[in-house]
């Protein structure tokens, strides 16, 4: 009977099932188009999903216990221009060109987790909804971004290397696909064997009993603020090295998929519980979604709605899945 159990577990597990989902989609597409189903545009498509998974990670462990921030997307774009603004302007003095990149990208850090910390001193001290809370810090973000340079990109005067990180790589490995996968190893690592994860996951599912067993639930909270913040600065780094300028409108809707991509990855905005793993599924769907659907030429609009009925359908089937799994769990336990 154990066994049985187990079995059915795996069966129904909704990352398994999620994955599914991403093969099946990229099935579709490989038949309905030829110019999807090729190395290069796969390399494209991970490329594109990077920023996401690895503020998605950080955003996986916030939603674990009920909160989430919506502030990401203008965070990394005012990350985007200070750092582009002080490699250009900011830092002449320094005169050699890695020095200067290292230097503002320490400050780009520094001002994530202080939004990331404006963020936690809104919601613990004050007790702002996250939603409030963080929405508000995003138009704060967004402003800070536009007023950087006028309102302007910053197109020209960057030092040799800057394109590097974002674009370079080793032995033909691009650096960005190793930052994602050291990125998705040390939060799985954190979530699964460290009480950051577990009392995360604690704090979720019950915030009351979580403070009677020990747990400082401000602490937890307040830290993956930061975390999170640090993270979005970062992709803000590598997005203008990407992109070899800074713009302050990078970002604009980025919020809302990260929040997509960790909600189909299984993640519930009740908190409780979520993974790594599930999250980079999600993640990688948005981006196949989007390629796929670019590849057959359907326009940007109905690519909105499609990408929403998406979503509609993957926390319906999630639903589904754990009121099944719960109700078959209880029967086969009163079986046995």
């Amino acid at each position: 009977m154990v066994n049985k159990i187990n079995k059915f577990r795996n069966l129904t597990n909704p990352t398994f099932i999620l994955f599914l989902v991403f093969v099946a989609i990229n099935l579709f597409f490989a038949l309905a188009t030829p110019r999807f189903f090729n190395l290069s545009n796969y390399m494209n498509i991970l490329r594109q999903s990077t920023m996401v998974i690895i503020v998605g990670c950080g955003c996986t462990f916030l939603m674990m216990t009920e909160c989430l921030d919506l502030s990401v997307g203008s965070n990394l774009a005012l990350s985007c221009m200070i750092y582009s603004y002080l490699v250009v302007f900011g830092m002449p003095g320094l005169g050699i060109a890695p020095l200067s990149l290292l230097a503002a990208g320490i400050i780009v850090i520094i001002i994530g987790a202080l939004i990331g910390s404006l963020n936690a001193l809104l919601v613990t001290r004050y007790n702002f909804e996250p939603f409030i809370a963080t929405l508000g810090v995003m138009y704060i973000g967004r402003g800070l971004a536009l007023a950087t340079f006028g309102g302007k990109s910053i197109r020209t005067g960057f030092p040799e290397g800057f394109e590097v990180i974002g674009n370079g790589g080793i032995f033909g490995v691009p650096y960005l696909f190793i930052i994602v996968f050291l990125a998705i190893v040390i939060f799985s690592i954190l979530h699964k064997k460290t009480l950051l994860g577990k009392h995360a996951v604690a704090i979720g599912g019950n915030k009351t009993a979580a403070f009677f067993s020990g747990i400082n639930p401000n602490r937890i909270v307040t830290s993956l603020y930061v975390i999170t913040g640090c993270l979005a600065a970062f992709t803000g780094i590598l997005t203008a090295s990407r992109l070899e300028h800074g713009d302050p409108r990078t970002g604009t809707g980025f919020e809302f998929t990260v929040l997509v991509a960790v909600l189909l990855g299984g993640t519930p905005l009740s908190g409780g519980k979520g993974t790594i793993l599930g999250t980079v599924i999600g993640a990688l769907i948005l981006t196949v979604l989007g390629n796929g659907l670019n590849a057959m030429d359907i326009l940007k609009f109905y690519q909105i709605v499609f990408k929403g009925i998406i979503l509609i359908g993957a926390i319906v089937l999630h639903t589904q899945l754990r009121t099944r799994r719960r109700n078959a769990l209880i029967a086969a336990g009163t079986k046995a």
